[in-house]
């Protein structure tokens, strides 16, 4: 398995639509609602890119990085 893109954020449809793309190009994607999620899941995958939305709420962001 190589190198995972991550798509963090807390808008459901847009969370699902950036993984369709990136899928549809070939991608292999995991998907978080938050920043609690996204350690959680970076802790067990492989990633070599990450977007990430900056204001959600519990943990933004930046304290997530």
């Amino acid at each position: 398995m190589g190198k995972m893109i991550m798509v963090v954020d807390d808008d459901g449809a847009l969370r699902e639509t950036l993984e369709e793309i990136l899928t549809d190009e070939g991608r292999e994607v995991v998907t978080a609602e938050d920043g609690y999620a996204a350690i959680e899941l970076a802790s067990k995958h492989p990633l070599g890119v990450v977007f990430m939305d900056i204001q959600m709420p519990g943990i933004n962001g930046v304290e997530t990085f």
